[in-house]
């Protein structure tokens, strides 16, 4: 065994010491004598429990230490008295349980107290000599072991030490620049840092004792979340620097929802319907689908567009730019707290999604995806979707949207069938979504995109109500990021409009959802067709959609 495997048990040690002799300098002797013993008897013999043995030899010392002394009120059996050979049986497991709060509390030390206790303990290194280690004033040296022991005495009566870990399920995924939220809020550690430190900054110890985890774990995650600009450290203490969305304020936000969606789906079903015959005149690719299919680009379009006009021009809310990051992305964090952890995100949340598509280098397009959470599916977009086909540069390089022979094997043919995205008509394959010139979206939007004052009031008024919202569950320092969530966040009306449309059987219904894969265990194309209805191709340079 490694010597330094006896670290995590100094402090421990000392502390059963001191609690029997109350007098720090006996405390002293003794576990030091007690450490060296272990250290000896860690070359002799094969031991198959270290902390089992590490308390025996403790109790063990401790009675020849009393025995030697004539203190013998203490309670101790003639079975504890044992040969250094019988000092790695095991013990019984409430011996091993009384000493879990002093675990538990030495762990919640910063490194500046805990390095050094390690080396005064272990290391038996004088005052002196660690503070030319550490560089530091022989005083301070001092005032740390005391306030170290102090903080270690408190803790294990506290009862915040008992915290019992709890899952954060949490979406860390969304449209918000170039970065990779997920990349360093992926594990359940870097969350519980970050929801610690949400409300109020705080140190690694603050830290340690609100979530349970050893502190020496939080200092090993905390460079990470540094480097991702997910805290920002001021002083000794660190704070959360994104917006977390928590059940009970989506619930709080959502309650006045639920007219208004009414009245939304009411214009647009009005507005749409009544200019099918139009629509197909515009002769663009798609234009014969019918609006239960186009609806799902129009509505999110327009909604999406009426959303950012009302926020920048009208209510002065503008999102700013993407703020630069030290990892070189731009962006924010977008976090929302979910009820499962198989649960995505909520299931009306929405985005839009752009890919390049490149045919000889040369850029000759975009593929455009608007998805609704409940329908996302990323056989769609990433694996086998319209990400991948931008770079095959389809659909540009098919000509009236039929693929020419030679482009895909049987295989490829085969998955983009599957997700829906090409589909057989004769003896060719045909893109299954819209395909529009420059010209013809723009068309192909004037038909349906007239002005309506009572719905702009109406969505005006439902945006400063959700600001609101905001500012009172998001911390102070954290309010200039309210405006770029306010846009992530008020997209889930379009959701719910989508969803209302399709319930009123004007827009397509999907075979597909997220739940019924989960319930079912089912693949992907096993449960149906997916949703590929808010997929469009648009030729030119990117247009923000």
């Amino acid at each position: 065994m490694d010597g330094k495997e006896i670290i995590p048990y100094v402090e421990p040690v000392y502390r059963f010491c001191h609690r029997r002799l109350n007098n720090w300098h006996d405390a002293e002797d003794l576990a030091g004598e007690i450490l060296l013993h272990v250290l000896d008897g860690m070359g002799k013999y094969k031991i198959e429990s270290l902390e089992a043995w590490v308390w025996r030899i403790a109790h063990n010392r401790y009675a020849r230490f009393v025995d030697a002394g004539s203190r013998r009120n203490a309670v101790f059996s003639s079975q504890e008295l044992c040969d250094i050979e019988d000092d790695y049986c095991q013990i019984d497991e409430e011996s091993v349980e009384e000493y879990e709060p002093v675990f538990r509390s030495l762990h919640t030390l910063s490194s500046q107290y805990r390095d050094i206790f390690v080396d005064y303990y272990i290391g038996e290194m004088p005052v002196k000599q660690l503070a030319e280690k550490y560089s530091l004033p022989e005083t301070t040296v001092k005032w740390r072991l005391n306030v170290g022991r102090s903080r270690i005495r408190e803790r294990m009566g506290e009862k915040t030490m008992d915290k019992v870990y709890q899952r954060l399920n949490w979406n860390t995924n969304g449209c918000n620049g170039s970065m990779d939220s997920n990349r360093y809020l992926h594990t359940q550690i870097a969350r519980a840092i970050c929801q610690a430190a949400y409300e109020k900054p705080l140190t690694v110890e603050e830290i340690s004792l609100c979530t349970g985890i050893p502190a020496m774990y939080i200092e090993d995650e905390l460079p990470r979340l540094e480097y991702g600009d997910a805290v920002r450290k001021t002083g000794n203490k660190y704070a959360t620097e994104f917006i977390i969305i928590h059940l009970k304020d989506r619930e709080d936000i959502e309650a006045a929802l639920e007219s208004m969606v009414k009245e939304i789906a009411d214009y647009y079903e009005d507005a749409l319907w009544g200019g099918k015959q139009d629509c197909r005149e515009l002769g663009f690719y798609g234009s014969d689908f019918g609006m239960e299919r186009l609806g799902h680009i129009l509505v999110p379009y327009f909604i999406r567009q009426k959303i950012e006009g009302l926020k920048n021009d009208r209510l002065h809310l503008a999102n700013g730019n993407f703020p630069p990051r030290k990892d070189g992305g731009h962006g924010w964090f977008v976090v929302s707290e979910t009820a499962d952890e198989r649960e995505a995100t909520g299931q009306f949340s929405t985005g839009c999604n752009a890919q390049r598509v490149m045919v000889d280098g040369e850029q000759q397009g975009h593929l455009y995806y608007y998805w609704i959470a409940r329908y996302y599916n990323s056989n769609v977009w990433m694996n086998h979707g319209t990400f991948w086909m931008g770079g095959k540069g389809m659909p540009a390089n098919c000509s009236g949207a039929v693929v020419p022979e030679g482009l895909l094997d049987e295989e490829e043919t085969a998955l983009l069938v599957r997700n829906n995205l090409i589909r057989r008509e004769g003896n060719a394959y045909k893109m299954n979504f819209p395909c529009f010139t420059r010209e013809e979206f723009g068309k192909f939007c004037d038909l349906y995109g007239g002005k309506d004052e009572k719905l702009d009031d109406l969505l005006a008024r439902w945006i400063l109500s959700v600001r609101k919202s905001f500012e009172g569950f998001v911390p102070k320092r954290l309010h200039g990021q309210i405006n770029q969530w306010l846009s992530v966040y008020c997209g889930e009306i379009i959701g719910q409009v989508v969803e209302e449309l399709i319930r009123r059987g004007r827009l397509s219904r999907p075979e597909w959802t997220r739940e019924a894969e989960e319930d079912n265990g089912t693949l992907p194309g096993e449960s149906g067709k997916p949703l590929v209805d808010g997929i469009f191709y648009l030729e030119g340079d990117y247009m923000p959609i």
